[in-house]
């Protein structure tokens, strides 16, 4: 079976515009895009002249345009990236956060994909030795609330797993693999969420974590097991989130392919690449290359 290549395109998006970054991505050979709504310029229901200020009409009229676009350009949509900030503790915030959470959801179902990936409560803003009865709790309250939005639209909501909180040179709380998993299973053992939550497996998180006694990618793949759906994969020097293309760091990308064969994995191989190592002028083409890299290592193994 063929396996679907995937790109995600936040820079093709902030530097040329929504309907652009789709057609670059078809011109590079991917099959699919993780469209990022995360960009608090144009998506913030708190920012004048956002998008998410308008109206729901106006909201889902423009998404749906992207989605028929997309099907005349011959490109899947199949995930997106809502909110990359958690929720804080900080009422005023944390309602702001909610109500942007809710429109990535509709943007996601307008958009035509079923998954939209946002990040946990982090470290970043907590601290380096975060209350963990907070984190939790907070975490519970995020995705259970999250979950309302997403079946209101029907979608998936995947939680992404972490890395490290560099300002702090700590383990982000939960890049500690025992904490995703007890957060993550706490909302699948609850059975009006358990059908709306999936998890996004970040390689390039996961090999940060191993800094500080996690396991490898490739194992912490195997420890989520068939609830990965969707991917982030990246590689980098352990040391910096540098979102590389697969094999340009120091992760063991064959124990990785094998890991995800183990636990069935039949979705999009969706990279989540920083595309401005040679310069943001050359960012296609670091795109193009990355796409033809992992396009050659999935045709060799599975084709």
């Amino acid at each position: 079976m063929k396996r679907k290549v995937g790109i995600s395109i936040p820079m093709f998006q902030r530097n040329f515009s929504d309907r652009r970054a789709l057609e670059i991505a078809k011109e590079i050979g991917a099959d699919c895009v993780d469209f990022c709504l995360d960009n608090y310029d144009i998506y913030d229901i708190n920012r004048n002249g956002s998008l998410y200020q308008k109206s729901e009409e106006e909201i889902i009229a423009y998404f749906s345009s992207l989605k028929e676009y997309s099907k005349e350009l011959g490109i899947e949509i199949s995930q997106t990236h809502g909110r990359g900030a958690g929720l804080k503790n900080i009422p005023e915030e944390d309602e702001i956060l909610l109500k942007n959470l809710r429109l990535d959801c509709l943007a996601t179902a307008a958009l035509g994909a079923p998954v939209c990936v946002i990040h946990n409560v982090t470290s970043i803003f907590m601290g380096p030795d975060p209350d963990p009865e907070l984190m939790h709790r907070l975490s519970f309250e995020l995705f259970s609330k999250t979950i309302e939005f997403a079946k209101e639209y029907n979608i998936k909501i995947a939680t992404e797993t972490f890395g490290d909180a560099v300002r702090f040179k700590a383990c982000d709380f939960f890049g500690n693999i025992d904490q995703f998993l007890m957060a993550y299973n706490k909302i699948k053992d609850t059975k009006e969420l358990s059908d709306y939550i999936c998890i996004c497996a970040d390689t390039g998180h996961s090999n940060k974590a191993t800094l500080y006694g996690n396991p490898s990618p490739a194992d912490v793949i195997r420890m989520c097991g068939s609830d990965i759906k969707v991917l982030h994969l990246n590689d980098n020097d352990k040391l910096t989130d540098q979102h590389k293309t697969p094999y340009t760091g120091c992760i063991d990308w064959e124990d990785v392919f094998n890991a995800l064969d183990e636990i069935g994995y039949d979705g999009v191989y969706n990279m989540e690449l920083d595309l401005k190592h040679f310069g943001e002028d050359f960012c296609i083409e670091e795109a193009a290359f990355a796409v033809k890299v992992l396009r050659h290592i999935l045709d060799k193994r599975y084709c």
